[in-house]
């Protein structure tokens, strides 16, 4: 059976090819995937697929393409006992209002303070 992250052959419409730059948070993102796979093996690729499959289709299709990164860095480190996802998202709360930024985890959505 086909999964629903498998859309390769499935019909898409026009592939955007607009180049677009990275932001801060997904260079930090691909910085920690390489620094958690590549040089230390802490995550393995497999690793990241297979959250990837377990997140269920709607959250799959809501997040992004680091977005899922990010998440599936979380789930993996928080599973094998390195950092939980509570202490990543205290320092995210802080980096965030360190910047004037409200953070709200349970709806995602960020706000700047005035």
């Amino acid at each position: 059976m086909r999964g629903y992250h498998d859309v390769g052959g499935r019909p898409a419409g026009p592939v955007e090819r607009t180049v677009h730059p990275f932001l801060p948070w997904q260079k930090v993102s691909e910085a920690m995937r390489v620094a958690l796979d590549t040089k230390s093996q802490l995550v393995t690729l497999d690793e990241l697929r297979r959250c990837f499959e377990s997140f269920g289709e709607d959250l799959y299709n809501t997040l992004g393409f680091y977005e899922r990164r990010a998440e599936a860095l979380t789930v993996l480190l928080d599973e094998k006992g390195l950092i939980s996802r509570a202490d990543i998202q205290d320092r995210m709360l802080a980096m965030a209002m360190a910047q004037g930024i409200s953070v709200n985890f349970a709806t995602r959505s960020i706000e700047r303070l005035e």
